[in-house]
């Protein structure tokens, strides 16, 4: 790691290595349907292997797709880092190449099983991938189907369908990670302090701060959660925001180590926190071991914990490096818990632990902790909608349609203006709701498709506009489409 910048050291990249320490029992069970279950020599935890350093990464929540950041450097001076997406029905057991390759360079010239390749790559340097998010977010209409991520230094990125990724021209110096709430509103943190929620201003992408912290890695949320967001500090404190106000949840900096890259890394909910008050830590301990523990929430109003309700998970041995240390920690929408692994900090990986189904090093892991097939949310939310048949719709600049959901959901709504045989696409809107009560939504005319309305209503024509909501839950569940046809009024 001698190339490497003091920036790279800062940033925390990835967790888990090769063996239990002796001291540790697992306290999970591993899922009989992982896919390296019954090889002979292999660790039955593996479900994607051959990774560097994947700091951050993530699922889709529309369709349980992974898109994995992986930070580049090798000891061949083949440095790139990479963006890999895999698809939900092709994740199981994938090889994202490492250490066979560097992007899309030969490394070590050997040839994986099941190779997923980049979809984008550069050359690294001091401005280190950091995985972002598909964009889901309701009050994210433009970028919506889009992935965005970021680089260390100089902001956020938008990947582009040619593989491509550009600037989407906001700075957030000493980006540290992204992260969604309970339903789906993205954020970004930063190791200088603030985190921010990401927004639209106009066509634009915007980062509003919601407050600072003391050097916040990554946001977490409760699915469906509308109303808290946990803020995890790479010293070892959770914090928890709860209607504007923060208040401290758990303070586990006595049992981590914080240099360099070491700390507390990641942090999760359990699908039935709000029963079960279970969270789950991952952190650096103070014998620079990896340390997976869960913990309980021990109070109501506000949430909070305390180092009594700990019970350690897994620790795995990793004492003979400081760096790639880790590390994601995501509930899948399956209900199992992923986490990312490092190939162990050394250049290179030359004990071959990333390709080795021996080793945890260079892997994403799955991991069954008892979470209740109940907690799994895979009913689609009850969409209702109250749209009236005769609009003004010049006068509105749009179309005025009303939404409800039984449960704590995000919509989308949008549409066509329909003049003879001419079709004009209205522009998307994004609401989130509470599941109690219901929100308007303004599909709104672009400037040509209003035009083209004032023309015809001018010539007297007939038109309509046809508006179609869907709705989405944190979990990724979609209602059926609702169509509705608007008379367009004088």
């Amino acid at each position: 790691m001698s190339h490497r910048s003091t920036a790279r050291l800062t940033l925390t990249l990835l967790v888990l290595a090769g063996a239990l320490a002796p001291s540790a029992q697992a306290q999970y069970s591993v899922p009989p349907d992982n896919p390296f279950v019954g090889t002979p020599g292999a660790r039955g935890e593996i479900y994607v292997s051959g990774m560097r350093n994947p700091y951050r990464w993530s699922f889709d929540r529309a369709n349980g797709d992974m898109w994995i950041g992986d930070v580049g450097g090798s000891a061949s001076g083949n440095d790139f880092e990479e963006i890999t997406h895999l698809p939900a029905a092709s994740s199981r057991g994938a090889n994202l190449g490492w250490n066979c390759l560097s992007g899309n360079a030969t490394e070590s010239g050997c040839t994986p099983a099941n190779y997923f390749p980049p979809v984008h790559t550069y050359a690294s340097g001091p401005d280190v991938v950091v995985g972002g998010y598909v964009v889901r977010d309701p009050d994210l209409p433009g970028f919506a189907g889009s992935y965005l991520f970021g680089k260390f230094n100089t902001g956020v990125y938008q990947l582009q369908a040619n593989g491509t990724a550009a600037s989407l021209n906001v700075s957030a110096p000493g980006l540290s990670g992204f992260g969604e709430d309970g339903v789906g509103h993205l954020y970004a943190t930063s190791l200088n302090g603030p985190v921010y929620r990401l927004s639209q201003n106009g066509s634009a992408l915007a980062l509003t701060s919601i407050g600072n912290f003391n050097q916040p890695l990554a946001v977490a949320a409760a699915p469906g959660d509308t109303e808290r967001l946990f803020i995890v500090q790479k010293t070892g404190a959770v914090r928890v925001r709860t209607g504007g106000q923060v208040s401290d949840f758990l303070d586990i900096s006595s049992l981590i180590n914080t240099a360099g890259e070491q700390g507390l890394l990641a942090f999760a909910l359990a699908p039935d926190y709000a029963t079960s008050g279970r969270v789950f830590a991952y952190y650096t301990d103070k014998g620079n071991d990896l340390q997976l523990d869960e913990f309980r929430r021990t109070g109501e109003g506000p949430d909070r914990s305390d180092l009594s309700t700990r019970r350690p998970l897994l620790t795995i041995q990793h004492d003979q490096a400081m760096n790639h240390n880790g590390g994601q920690l995501l509930f899948g929408p399956d209900g199992k818990l992923y986490l990312s692994t490092g190939d162990g900090g050394t250049q290179g990986d030359p004990e071959g632990d990333a390709q080795s189904l021996g080793s945890l090093l260079g892997k994403v892991l799955r991991l069954d902790v008892g979470i209740p097939p109940a907690a799994v949310d895979t009913v689609a939310p009850r969409l209702r909608t109250k749209v009236k048949r005769r609009q003004r719709v010049l006068r509105l600049s749009g179309v005025v349609a009303y939404a409800r959901c039984n449960e704590a959901c995000s919509v989308v709504a949008g549409g066509q203006l329909r003049i003879g045989k001419r079709a004009y696409r209205l522009r998307r809107v994004g609401k989130t709701l509470d599941g109690v009560h219901r929100v308007r939504t303004r599909p709104s005319l672009a400037p040509r498709a209003r035009r083209a309305l004032k023309r015809a209503l001018k010539r007297h024509r007939k038109v309509s506009v046809r508006v179609n909501l869907r709705a989405r839950d944190a979990t990724g569940n979609r209602s059926p489409l609702a169509r509705k046809t608007v008379r367009v009024r004088r």
